[in-house]
């Protein structure tokens, strides 16, 4: 794990003071937010008392220190204690050498005992002023800094030291420090806010996404490291929900189907539901295994066409990439300089077919050649296949514009480009949606009560400034482009007109009434067919385009398969297609139905439960089916043997 160990060495005297709060919340912050594993300390130089307890060996000759909080992963309450320094060490202070808070420093490294990594890295901040006691001969405390692996990279936040000419004293020996630290530098207060004013991304390794051979044809081919060199940041989120006094939450989801008792079903029994048309088809795991197609990794030059061939609306995908030849290789990596070389001389392009690993949905990709004066590499950017690209046709436009228009827009974009302004730079535009995650977020920890901060945009990246030539562009475009607002004034009409009917024409006043509940099918007038997903409407629909009797067959065959697959409305289905028959006569279609269907333990509950039985005489005079059969039918043999055991009791008692 990668333990960055940070301390902050704070003169409590400095005049500044403030300001390097402002600084430390910011930093440490970003620290937060991207490495929670970081250890922490806050050591405080002036103090009018002395607390070096947590530091091992002699200590006797640190005087007006305070070591506030010792090397641990940092956390909100470190926040706070950052946000509270002025108020508790802003008077009554004592200058004192800082070289001391530097020793103090080295010993807390040295008495943490941690398995570094490759990026681990040991960092001490200092705050203080111009006006700072610093030692004339601290080269011992950086020599030791030098000495400490991993290297301490020094930073000294507060005076100036740019001119360093005419620095003397102790802003001289502060300069005269930061050149002996192998990693040392000087920045000023207003530097340090600039630089921690946006919060950085996370740095992690480098690492191939591929690591193959790319065939060119004819067998040759050379390996090849593929990595992302544009990748998409997202909110970084360690916890996705949290009760409301920051406890961990635990979820736990079932599955219930959507019948009446919300019978509750193993996840393990599920399979995913694909709509089609109106219909949901099931796909079970082995039907999702089989339809994966079996691919091999691979990169395999397709062909080569013009630069002009590929236009810019057609790149496409979350990343670009970057091909370039392993390290160790050289023969490959000649090989790979010679392929862009080509590519760059002949203005043209790869097309490939690119497989990140076995057994995944392959894509097309263009190699773009990069050659610089020290390396020779390609670009790789995702493109479309033919059914994703999407044409859309417009009309033409009524009006050409005139050539005073075009002079007016095209003065107006050259005002407005912003690559010749210096304080803009697209490079270093942070995401203004993660910057303000991050500041609501870091306001919520030090102002619990208080409400969120307003949106302040230039708190994001400095908003540029354009000269008095953009407002006579502007001005000019309103003289070429005469827009008027054109408002619908609503035909007045007398009281005699709304409300007689003779002789007046009210046929335009009548609006459309939109049919809601039609479907597809309706509008074209054929294709009538019932789905899963709304069968009871289809159901309806059909019999009123195809007649009773073959929407009733489809919709029986619609129950088979909601049955087989455990869907839903199976009960609305059974209801509705009963209440048609009995309406129409057709008791046997519906009863030799049932009686097929009922072998179905699902079918037998829902009929049990909701007394659905066969259609009997009372219902339909033509039905062979009598009452008493139809109950013995859901309810088994039990009402018959009683119907039986009472009949013989009426024939003892008649004799």
């Amino acid at each position: 794990m990668n333990k960055n160990k940070i301390v902050l060495v704070v003169d409590v005297c400095s005049n500044t003071l403030q300001m390097a709060v402002s600084v430390m919340s910011q930093y440490i912050t970003q620290r937060l937010y991207n490495y929670p594993e970081n250890l922490v300390a806050v050591i405080l130089v002036g103090t009018l008392n002395t607390d070096v307890s947590l530091i091992n060996g002699n200590v006797a000759n640190f005087n007006n220190i305070t070591v506030a909080k010792p090397l641990i992963p940092g956390d909100k309450s470190l926040l706070g204690l950052i946000q509270d320094l002025p108020d508790q060490y802003g008077t009554d202070n004592t200058r004192v050498d800082l070289v001391e808070g530097l020793e103090v420093a080295i010993r807390l490294f040295h008495q943490e005992k941690t398995k570094t990594h490759w990026m681990s890295e040991n960092r001490i901040m200092l705050f203080t002023d111009e006006h700072g006691d610093f030692s004339s001969d601290p080269t011992s405390v950086a020599t030791e800094m030098n000495g400490i692996k991993p290297q301490i990279v020094f930073k000294l936040i507060g005076p100036d030291l740019e001119n360093s000419q005419n620095l003397s004293g102790n802003m001289r020996s502060m300069y005269e420090f930061c050149s002996v630290v192998e990693q040392g530098e000087g920045l000023s207060i207003d530097d340090a806010l600039t630089i921690t004013r946006l919060y950085k991304t996370k740095k992690v390794r480098q690492t191939a996404a591929f690591k193959g051979c790319l065939e060119i044809g004819g067998g040759t081919q050379f390996p090849v490291h593929i990595i992302n060199k544009i990748t998409p940041t997202s909110h970084q989120q360690s916890l996705k929900m949290c009760g409301s006094g920051g406890e961990a939450v635990v979820r736990d989801r079932v599955y219930h189907l959507k019948d009446e008792n919300q019978t509750q079903i193993d996840p393990d029994c599920m399979n995913k539901g694909y709509r089609y048309g109106k219909s949901h088809i099931p796909i079970s795991k082995v039907d999702a295994s089989l339809m994966t197609t079996e691919t091999e990794k691979e990169l395999v030059l397709i062909c080569t066409t013009k630069r002009s061939n590929i236009r810019r609306e057609e790149l496409c995908g979350k990343y670009a990439y970057s091909v370039i030849p392993p390290p160790t290789d050289t023969p490959g990596g000649t090989g790979m300089a010679a392929f862009a070389t080509a590519l760059r001389d002949l203005d043209m392009v790869a097309v490939c077919r690119y497989v990140k690993k076995a057994d995944t949905p392959p894509k097309l990709c263009c190699l773009f050649p990069n050659v610089k004066s020290y390396c020779a590499t390609l670009m790789m950017v995702e493109l479309p296949f033919s059914n994703d690209i999407k044409k859309a046709e417009f009309p033409k436009l009524k009006t050409s514009p005139q050539p005073d228009q075009v002079s007016a827009i095209d003065k107006l974009i050259e005002c407005m480009d912003l690559t010749t302004k210096p304080d803009f730079k697209a490079s270093e535009i942070s995401n203004p949606n993660i910057q303000r995650r991050y500041q609501c977020v870091t306001h919520r920890i030090l102002h619990p009560e208080k409400p969120l901060p307003e949106v302040d945009i230039s708190h994001f990246f400095s908003i540029p400034t354009f000269e008095s030539t953009v407002s006579d562009a502007v001005k000019e475009c309103h003289k070429h482009f005469n827009i008027k607002i054109v408002e619908t004034k609503p035909k007045k009409r007398t009281a005699g007109e709304m409300f007689t009917t003779d002789n007046v024409d009210i046929s335009n006043d009548i609006k459309k009434v939109k049919k809601e509940d039609i479907s597809f099918d309706e509008l074209l007038g054929s294709g009538v067919n019932i789905g899963t997903t709304m069968p009871v409407q289809d159901f309806k629909l059909a019999c009123s385009k195809l007649g009773t009797q073959p929407a009733c067959m489809m919709m029986c065959d619609v129950i088979y398969q909601l049955v087989e697959h455990q869907g839903d409305h199976i009960t609305d289905c059974l209801w509705s297609v009963r209440a048609c028959c009995v309406r129409e006569g057709l008791f046997d279609l519906f009863n030799d139905f049932l009686k097929k269907a009922f072998k179905s333990e699902t079918v037998q509950k829902i009929c049990k439960e909701q007394a659905l039985s066969l259609i009997h005489k009372g219902e339909c005079g033509s039905s062979p089916i009598s009452e008493v059969e139809s109950e013995c039918f859901i309810r088994g043999d039990e009402l018959l043997q009683a119907m039986e055991e009472d009949d013989d009791d009426d024939l003892l008692d008649d004799l």
